[in-house]
């Protein structure tokens, strides 16, 4: 018996739901498409109204001042691949707005309930179009002003899977927040006003001064703290605002970039922006950047991705080298700018002499057990060490049990980085002082995982700001962050109150190291719920050890390496990377071909 065809043609609502879902992520892609239509309108002013109750984002409204609509047009502009931006396929190479495709209000319609109002500054009557799940219910005559509102609710009411698997309303509205202030960083030129509950979350000037833009976004403290990134003359013009190391953190969330005055996600690009602070950046993380780069639009192929987040280069490379030497240049030429360096003393330190005529360092005995001669170290004023002080207190392990066999002798160190120790066997160990720090601190955390978390209460509480976006995912995150030890309160705004830490281990002072912190543990409560906690401890630990780069003493390293050695077995830090590199005799006799 034949059977019939096993190929279908999808039915328009089907289909349209399928476009839905690419175009349509989740309520900040709504937002993302609409305020890009209003910048494509020719819009001075956008507002971004939220609304939304404790389970789910329930309306969005977008209002412009931007040219408006014909009744015709009004109709039009929800049908599939419906757009103004372009005519015929060769229009795709020169591509100049931010939408093209004619895909976002069709998508957005088809999955919610619409109402656009419009009218063009000429017409004495404006236009009202209904829609429901992506038809036409009703069309008619109304007074607005000049421009657009689109109003979007009921977003995912016929499409429950997708509605299924939206995030908390916190989260939502981060993601909204961050789009916006990508978009206002993007065009500095539009004044954006976001409220969320009809409360103003923030507002752009919209006087295209890019600077104007970061402060109202981000406080008048951070944009104090920036260098701005001047255009040079070449195929690729770059320009924008870094801000020094210090203010660096994990992942590339505060790299703010786009190409022509569209926002974009890069994983090149941002590379690019790291690799011009060169060596003064810790490993894995990224500067506070915002840059944009204007080139030939025949130059980029901006359609890649159906949302268009993502862009493609004729010449990718070409385009990262000019963003590095970019940024190189603006770090260089700041006379604010200098890259941390190992601060030492001018005058020599002091040298023990053992044996004038012996070339090699000479061991002596004391009753503590084998001690080095201190040639290797530099002498340096208490105040240098007095914040490594605090840090080895805070891990220093009690003395249970019979007394450790074997400590090794310190040598010296290497770049304010690596601790050269003599091993028991007359071998050679290089110990990492951040991981082998971070190991410690780390094993003091893990004793608390199976109980409550103790706390350490801060005598003065530390306040710090953080943006729209980390502030709503933090209050999803304050409980995971709680267990862990660090207690936040909201201060007002999104300003939080930091009032205690974890008790054991950790020894961190600074409102901008604090901050870190906190961004870097929020972005990190992403995990199974057993594991977030010991996952936590590892962020805390690394942050509260000792850094490279990082000059100590004779006796802090003394105590560091004796910390170590009592602690559980020191290979590795929690990150799984090597603490302790060890070179027996043999190792070394093969070295300088002993054998």
């Amino acid at each position: 018996m034949m059977e019939g065809p096993v190929i279908h043609i999808l039915d328009e609502e089907t289909v349209s739901h399928i476009a839905a879902g690419e175009v349509v992520e989740r309520p900040a892609s709504v937002v993302k498409e609409l305020v890009e239509n209003a910048i494509d309108a020719g819009a001075s002013r956008i507002r971004i109204d939220i609304r939304s109750d404790r389970t789910e984002v329930r309306r969005i409204i977008v209002t412009d001042d931007g040219i408006g609509m014909s009744p015709e047009d009004a109709r039009l502009a929800f049908r599939q691949h419906a757009t103004s931006k372009i005519r015929t396929a060769d229009d795709l190479g020169l591509i100049r707005t931010l939408g093209f495709r004619g895909e976002a209000l069709a998508s957005i319609a088809a999955i919610s309930e619409v109402v656009l109002t419009t009218r063009r500054r000429d017409d004495i009557a404006g236009t009202e179009v209904r829609l429901s799940g992506g038809a036409i219910t009703s069309v008619s005559e109304c007074g607005t002003p000049p421009g657009t509102t689109i109003n979007v609710s009921g977003l995912f009411f016929n499409t429950p899977a997708r509605r299924k698997f939206q995030r908390t309303v916190s989260t939502e509205l981060a993601h909204i927040f961050d789009m916006v202030e990508r978009t206002a960083l993007s065009h500095p030129e539009i004044s954006l006003q976001l409220l969320h509950q009809e409360k103003e979350k923030f507002r752009t000037s919209g006087r295209g001064e890019l600077l104007d833009t970061i402060q109202s976004l981000f406080g008048a403290d951070l944009s104090r703290r920036l260098i701005e990134v001047l255009p040079a003359p070449g195929n690729v013009s770059v320009a924008g605002y870094i801000a020094y190391p210090l203010l660096s953190q994990r992942g590339r969330s505060s790299v703010y970039l786009s190409v022509n005055g569209r926002q974009i996600t890069s994983a090149t690009l941002a590379r690019a922006i790291r690799d011009g602070f060169g060596e003064s950046l810790p490993k894995g993380e990224y500067p506070f950047a915002v840059i944009d780069c204007r080139m030939d639009p025949e130059e980029v192929d901006v359609n890649v991705h159906p949302t268009k987040k993502e862009v493609r280069f004729s010449s990718e490379r070409a385009v990262a080298d000019t963003v590095r030497g970019a940024v190189r240049s603006a770090l260089t030429e700041s006379d604010s700018f200098q890259v941390p360096e190992i601060r030492r003393n001018s005058a020599p330190a002091p040298v023990v002499e053992e044996n004038n005529h012996h070339p090699e360092p000479v061991l002596r005995r004391t009753s503590a057990g084998v001690e080095l001669p201190r040639k290797t170290v530099v002498a340096e004023g208490k105040g240098m060490y007095g914040r490594t002080d605090r840090q080895l207190r805070q891990t220093e392990l009690p003395r249970e049990g019979p007394e450790i066999a074997f400590v090794p002798s310190v040598l010296g160190q290497i770049n304010g980085t690596y601790i050269l120790v003599a091993g028991k066997d007359g071998g050679l160990l290089i110990i990492d002082q951040h991981a082998a720090h971070e190991k410690i601190v780390y094993d003091k955390l893990r004793k608390q995982a199976d109980g409550p978390p103790a706390y350490q209460h801060l005598l003065v509480p530390v306040t710090i700001s953080l943006s729209r976006k980390d502030s709503a995912l933090l209050r999803d995150a304050i409980e995971d962050i709680a267990s862990a030890g660090i207690i936040l309160e909201e201060f007002g705004g999104d300003s939080w109150m930091v009032r205690a830490v974890p008790a054991d281990g950790v020894k961190i002072e600074e409102p901008d190291e604090i901050k870190s912190l906190v961004l870097e543990l929020i972005e990190g409560v992403r995990g199974p719920a057993g594991d977030r906690r010991l996952q936590m401890y590892q962020t805390i630990a690394c942050r509260a050890a000792i850094k490279g780069n990082t000059l100590l003493s004779q006796e802090q390293m003394e105590r560091l390496i004796s910390q170590l050695f009592t602690a559980a077995p020191p290979y590795t830090c929690p990150h799984g990377r090597p603490a302790v590199i060890s070179y027996a005799p043999s190792d070394l006799e093969q070295l300088f071909r002993r054998r």
